[in-house]
């Protein structure tokens, strides 16, 4: 039995998420940052498709 807890607490394969958590958490935040400051031509993009869908569509 505290040959497998001692193998279990040595075991590090398990290292990798919380590097990968560690880097998704700092893409999220650096996005939430940049994200407002493209709202407006996010919002004109989709709105210029929008309207060339509806032109093609004869609407």
């Amino acid at each position: 039995m505290f040959k497998e807890i001692k193998k279990f607490l040595s075991d590090e394969s398990g290292q990798d998420f919380g590097e990968y958590a560690l880097i998704f958490g700092a893409i999220g935040v650096i996005a939430m940052a940049v994200i407002p400051q493209f709202r407006e031509a996010v919002i004109n993009a989709f709105q210029t498709g929008i309207n060339a869908l509806n032109m093609a569509a004869g609407g």
